[in-house]
């Protein structure tokens, strides 16, 4: 049974935090170069699973439950693959550094602890694991449009420039559907 009272507001809410997530990022590299780490990468994961953790848990708190957990998990896994490439990187052995890659698998254990988490709650949410894989990895796919690679084919000017900034918005709704979708048919325990 489908409860869809549930998928638009954590859309919303996953999106929000999608674009709240990049002036973390920025805030948190900001503050990163100020004490001389601003090139560490855990600092990208971090930000984006702060943006999207703290909203989720706060505009959909009666379905995640208590908002420090959730901004947890979600911050810690989605930032632990970059911090394990940070750590490779300084003890001389680097790791291939592709965003989607190392989000997805944050999408992984993202999805593994916010799973325990909502297990409390509703049952069989085993589908929010994958679902979660495929939604970082969806919103991390975003990214790819701001690649140099791909400059040649894009508008030149504010054309070009607003494109980005709607693909790469995008990333939050493709999230938030993608894992929006099993928690509006999760069942709550009694």
């Amino acid at each position: 049974m489908s409860d869809p009272s549930r998928l638009r507001p954590w859309i919303q809410a996953t999106w929000l935090g999608w674009l709240l997530g990049i002036p973390c990022i920025i805030g948190l590299a900001l503050l990163g170069e100020a004490v001389g780490n601003g090139a560490l990468q855990v600092l990208v994961g971090a930000g984006m699973g702060l943006g999207v953790g703290a909203v989720q848990a706060w505009r959909c708190r009666a379905l995640v439950g208590a908002a420090g957990p959730w901004v947890v998990v979600t911050t810690a896994c989605l930032a632990l693959p970059f911090l394990v490439t940070d750590v490779a990187r300084e003890m001389d052995h680097p790791l291939p550094y592709f965003l989607p890659v190392l989000v997805a698998i944050g999408g992984l254990l993202t999805g593994a602890g916010q799973a325990w988490l909502l297990g409390r709650r509703y049952r069989s949410v085993l589908a929010w694991v994958p679902a979660s894989v495929v939604g970082w990895s969806l919103a991390a796919a975003t990214s790819l449009v701001t690649d140099m690679r791909y400059r040649d084919v894009l508008p030149r000017g504010v054309p070009g420039l607003a494109l980005i900034l709607v693909v790469l918005g995008s990333g939050g709704v493709l999230l938030g559907v993608a894992t929006g979708l099993p928690l509006s048919r999760f069942q709550r325990m009694e």
